[in-house]
């Protein structure tokens, strides 16, 4: 029981009473206190504030967690600070390993340019490199990587829609694209040791910015990953409620591995489609019908005009029934969205898609969208789907961003960038209408029973010392959760007096503990 605070949404009530993993009252401390007697475990809240626990209903966990042990150049702004730090880093690693970094986007550099293969190779000249787009969807790599894969071969046959960068003598100039699950296959991998070790890190990270429950969107999810995640989630390793989309290139293993999810407790609940310059709507629509007929939703990937365009039409040729699920769960999803013209509005509004919008990214990457003005009045305009009654949710896209919920509140409400640019006003959203696009609307996304504070609904919770919805957006730059529970389990609480509380100690039977002390 989380007694002696404020309860979020529920005025009158300072107490929450757990059972099973679920809320099972809400009430007045002395009320619940005598409820549960000798036999529950008692927290004491001290003012702070219990509400829902964040949702983050688009991220991509394996490249998320891989930061825990490769090169995070997110936030350089000039290229010789990235050719800087590869250096430094790929000093302190043997002879041979591979060089991973992660992070760059030529667009937010001051250069507006990419590194060449020249300088890449000045800065790591005897270890292959792989330098990661911040997007995921491309890479950098220097003449040790590009010999040990073959590129320099123009002849090497290559995946659908890939593009190896050459110069006018037809030698790589470093840059690839689309070539992302073509370069891991062929890298040496990483152990199991080493990928649970990742995987638990980035949990705990989530966990302290109070994210209870995710789903990985990776394009390339086939069998082989269902199986990896099932794993790490039955064995505890991930304490977020996971759902997963499937890759549309793997949809006829999606029965197999349905049912490898269902027996560990991870969901299955989309195929996962990414455009392409030769997307044919047509084809797609037929393979949303088979999706549809698995009971599988869709999740399309949105960024560009074309791509919405495309999408619309696939849907629209589809004449699948796009609105909620029988389950709860969103049958069809726009991922990002990122610019949506009027003149598209009535047709996503037809659709009955929702969109899962990425607000943190006017402020970690907005000074890339200011160089387009023209767009600007386009880009994640919330306040008009909203106005619209196009359903929205919101997530990070983590690791293009870090899966931090409060900065994505903060964005979707000053629309500014990290110096303070503006990026359309007149789209700004109250600090209430952002919180439940990462918690209410989210969990509606992922059809969970969370996202609110109500008896019956399962207890994923986070408490902050003070109530976020009544803060200005910069103040939730600032603020950090004091507990994360889910499950009613407590898998987070932030230090205090320099000492954590452990888990352990929290949870011990007929004890009461304090929000921020150890000792009470």
């Amino acid at each position: 029981m989380l007694y002696g605070g404020v309860i979020f949404g529920h005025r009158g009530c300072d107490a929450v009473l757990v059972v099973g993993g679920r809320i099972a009252a809400l009430g007045r401390s002395h009320e619940l206190i005598a409820a549960i007697g000798g036999n529950g475990r008692a927290v004491e809240l001290r003012g702070a504030t219990v509400l829902p626990g964040f949702v983050d209903p688009h991220l991509h966990l394996l490249e998320a967690a891989s930061l825990e042990a490769k090169l995070d150049l997110r936030g350089l702004k000039r290229l010789r600070q990235v050719l800087s730090a590869l250096e430094a880093y790929a000093s302190q690693l043997p002879r041979g390993t591979w060089v991973r970094a992660f992070g760059l986007d030529e667009a937010l550099l001051e250069e507006r340019r990419g590194p060449t293969r020249a300088e890449l190779d000045a800065a790591v000249p005897d270890k292959p490199l792989r330098l990661r787009h911040q997007t995921l969807h491309a890479s950098w790599l220097n003449s040790c990587a590009i010999e040990r894969l073959g590129l320099d071969d123009p002849s090497i046959p290559l995946p659908t829609g890939a593009c190896v960068f050459r110069d006018h003598h037809g030698r790589a100039t470093g840059l690839v694209v689309g070539l992302e699950k073509w370069i891991s296959q062929r890298i040496p991998k990483v152990s199991a040791d080493e990928l649970e070790w990742r995987a638990k890190a980035f949990s705990k990270r989530l966990a302290e910015v109070g994210v209870t429950a995710i789903a990985d969107a990776g394009a390339h999810n086939g069998l082989d990953e269902v199986r990896l995640f099932a794993r790490l989630v039955k064995q505890g390793i991930i304490r977020q409620r996971v759902s997963l989309m499937l890759g549309a290139d793997y949809v006829e293993q999606a029965p197999e591995a349905a049912k490898v999810a269902a027996e560990s407790g991870l969901r299955l609940d989309w195929v996962k489609f990414m455009p392409t310059s030769d997307t044919q709507p047509q084809r797609w629509a037929s393979v949303l019908r088979r999706v549809r007929a698995l009971g599988l939703g869709a999740a399309f990937h949105v960024t560009e005009l074309e791509e919405m365009e495309a999408v619309l039409t696939t849907i629209e040729l589809a004449r699948t029934e796009a609105s909620i699920r029988q389950n709860g769960l969103a049958s069809l999803r726009l991922e990002h969205a990122s610019l949506v013209a009027p003149n598209y509005l009535r047709r996503i509004a037809r659709s009955g898609a929702w969109i899962v919008a990425n607000p943190g990214f006017l402020y970690y990457r907005g000074a890339k969208y200011r160089q387009e003005p023209g767009l600007l009045p386009y880009l994640f305009p919330l306040k008009t789907l909203s106005n619209e009654g196009i359903p929205i949710a919101a997530a990070s896209d983590c690791p293009v961003i870090p899966s931090n919920p409060l900065v994505g509140i903060a964005s979707a409400c000053l629309r500014e960038t990290q110096d303070g640019e503006p990026v359309s006003y007149d789209q700004r959203l109250s600090v209430r209408e952002a919180y439940s696009l990462f918690t209410e609307q989210a969990a509606k996304v992922l059809g969970i029973e969370a996202g609110i504070i109500a008896s019956g609904k399962l207890a994923d919770l986070v408490v902050f010392s003070k109530d976020p919805t009544l803060l200005s957006p910069k103040e939730l730059l600032k603020l950090k959760p004091e507990m994360t529970i889910i499950g009613g389990d407590l898998v987070y609480q932030r230090e205090s007096r320099g000492k954590p509380s452990s888990v352990k100690e929290v949870n011990e039977p007929g004890k009461t503990w304090c929000v921020g002390h150890r000792d009470n």
